[in-house]
């Protein structure tokens, strides 16, 4: 007994080395061909669902070949013509029935000859007299010192201060001068105050009479002359110096200014030549 199951044993064995091998094939096919057709199912079922097909896509890409940029193009220089001929048209019709009338261009050429017999008298009527200066000939003054005007008079206007760096007003001109140079009275006069101002450092006012004064400011020293004093013009009062703390920023000058009646004067209307 024992032999026969050991035979049964060893059939069994020997029949599934021969077999084995094609029924391990056979398993790989079967195995594949499930693969294949659940993947061609699970594609379809895709391109179902997403209405994507390669063959209508490669059939859309060739698809797109025509001539419609110049089917347009051809339209709509067909539009072109047709309008600027509309246009064309209405200009003519427009100049036919707006004629540029006769009597305009009549009454032009008479207002422009017209004009030349008017300007003489607009000229006779304005050319009233009026005095050729406000300064009299005993109000000239000589400058107090030689130099060129640095800052100029600025009531009604605003100079610019170098010192101050901003604009502001000026009631005098600043006359370049070295320090140390003889500032002389402009006319004749009397010397009414002498005093340091905090601004224009220390000054000499002299009266002329007649309501006109002047002033003389920046200056160097103020034992030359007294309160009181009689001077005539040309005569030496001070020095130019560097006292004025609102100008001490400019170079050194002479600061003159001239007031008449109580108002400040522009001093270029009464010094000759500067």
């Amino acid at each position: 007994m024992k032999i026969n199951k050991w035979l049964d044993r060893k059939r069994i064995l020997a029949t599934l080395n021969r077999d084995g091998f094609y029924m391990v094939l056979f398993l790989c096919l079967v195995i594949l061909a499930t693969t294949a057709v659940w993947v061609t199912r699970s594609n379809i079922k895709f391109f179902s669902q997403n209405d994507i097909f390669p063959d209508e896509m490669n059939m859309q890409e060739d698809y797109y070949i025509e001539e419609l940029p110049v089917e347009e193009d051809e339209n709509a220089a067909s539009l072109d013509e047709g309008i600027e001929k509309d246009l064309h048209a209405e200009e003519e019709i427009r100049k036919q029935q707006t004629p540029v009338p006769q009597d305009t261009s009549a009454q032009q050429e008479e207002e422009k000859t017209e004009k030349p017999k008017e300007e003489p008298e607009a000229k006779e009527t304005s050319a009233s007299p009026q005095p050729s200066s406000t300064v009299s000939s005993s109000e000239r003054m000589i400058r107090p010192v030689p130099g060129s005007i640095i800052m100029d008079f600025g009531k009604d206007t605003l100079v610019y201060s170098r010192t101050l760096e901003q604009w502001t007003t000026h009631y005098g001109i600043d006359i370049a001068s070295d320090v140390g140079t003889p500032v002389k009275a402009a006319l004749s006069g009397k010397v009414t105050d002498i005093c340091t101002d905090p601004r224009l450092g220390i000054m000499i006012t002299i009266d002329h009479g007649s309501g006109l004064v002047t002033r003389y400011a920046n200056l160097q020293n103020s034992n030359m002359v007294k309160v009181g004093d009689k001077v005539e013009r040309g005569k030496v009062i001070s020095g130019v110096g560097r006292t004025a703390g609102f100008e001490v920023g400019d170079p050194p000058h002479l600061h003159f200014e001239v007031i008449k009646n109580g108002v400040h004067q522009d001093p270029k209307q009464y010094l000759p030549n500067i």
